[in-house]
């Protein structure tokens, strides 16, 4: 905001009157609209003793979040992540690994109807579980340095279509003190064909004219402040290269409890994978458990977690078994400053466990 010395300066000035000798059509008033925009980013040092592995500073995701009024009932949400290594995980590096690339994460155009009906078209996070929706991707506003395996993105392996592209409408239930909520979506899905060559999210191209949805259910009850409760079910079907098309369905289920000095979040999922030619069905399960106390500026955390996929996965055949704890400190040293120290330890099949260390240093802007 200028100052009220800038101010009273900027008012003496000459007025000039605007050149009207050759006007332009009437166009949309600018003023009418509001551009925000907030950045978040992170750099981070690492280092496990995986076979292979080296300590490493890391630049992590730069996040340019938009948002703009286009009018009351319209308005514009955006989420442009610049980040490095490559695109897809299952893409061989090569040299690409510390070349920073660019996403656009979200990109959404909203309608506000009223609080029972919200739509809400373009690329959006998929209202699969709790995490998803309420954790987008800035590890600032997250207690611990990442995400869940459960809900790792999709390019850096995640198991579950974490974006998707299409059509998703949201709103209250009439429910009294029980506070229900619904979310209803249809979408592009995941792309399933050649996982060395596609983007996992299909932007712009679906591989098939099967198209997927999700619904979720939510409460709020008023009696219980900050306690969330739900479940959601996902149904698309995929079509992978040389394979019999493959029936998706991923069942979720999740209760959280959330105030500002405390956190508990616990959330389960099973992947069902249904080959059409009726040889077998390939159940994934997975669920984690988190908590976290704040004292003051400091809130030290513990989250379990764990993934379980048959070996031959049609869909994401790299997966297996991931187990483990992680245990954690955050310390707000700033407003919007943020210093994470965390232990996890992973354990997989058929292979010795993993334990890693992460410090990280979050931030908005």
């Amino acid at each position: 905001m200028p100052s009220p010395l800038a101010q009273q300066g900027a008012d003496s000035e000459q007025h000039v009157e605007p050149d009207v000798s050759n006007p332009e059509p009437e166009r949309m008033d600018m003023s009418k609209t509001l551009l925000r925009m907030r950045g978040f980013g992170d750099v981070s040092f690492n280092g496990s003793d995986q076979k292979g592995s080296t300590t490493s500073f890391s630049l992590g995701q730069l996040n340019l979040f938009v948002t703009s009024d286009i009018s009351e009932k319209f308005k514009f949400l955006g989420e442009i992540v610049f980040e490095s290594g490559p695109d897809n995980f299952y893409e061989v590096p090569s040299g690409r690994t510390n070349e920073f690339g660019v996403d656009v994460e979200r990109y959404l155009l909203q309608y506000s109807y009223n609080d029972y009906f919200n739509l809400a078209v373009g690329r959006y996070h998929t209202a699969i579980g709790f995490y998803n929706t309420a954790y987008h991707h800035s590890t600032w506003f997250q207690t611990t340095t990442g995400r869940p395996l459960l809900f790792q993105f999709e390019d850096t392996g995640g198991i579950l279509p974490i974006h998707n592209v299409g059509v998703s409408a949201s709103g209250r239930i009439p429910s009294g003190s029980l506070g229900l909520h619904y979310v209803a979506e249809i979408g592009n899905g995941r792309a399933s064909r050649s996982p060395l060559q596609d983007e996992p999210v299909q932007n712009e191209v679906d591989e098939n004219n099967h198209k997927a949805f999700n619904l979720a259910l939510f409460a709020r009850p008023e009696a219980i402040h900050g306690l969330q409760v739900g479940f959601s079910g996902y149904h698309d079907l995929l079509t992978p290269l040389a394979k019999p098309p493959i029936g998706e369905t991923i069942l979720a289920a999740h209760g959280v409890y959330m105030m500002p000095n405390f956190e508990w979040l616990n959330e389960v999922v099973l992947v069902r994978h249904s080959p059409q030619d009726g040889s077998r069905v390939f159940n994934t399960t997975g669920f984690y458990t988190q908590i976290s106390k704040r004292w003051g500026s400091y809130r030290p955390y513990f989250r379990y977690q764990y993934i379980n996929a048959p070996n031959n996965e049609p869909i994401f055949p790299d997966v297996g078994l991931r187990a483990g704890p992680s245990v954690g400190l955050r310390y707000d040293a700033a407003e919007s400053v943020a210093l994470k120290f965390q232990y996890d330890y992973n354990q997989l099949r058929n292979q010795p466990g993993v334990n890693a260390l992460t410090l990280q240093l979050g931030f908005t802007f």
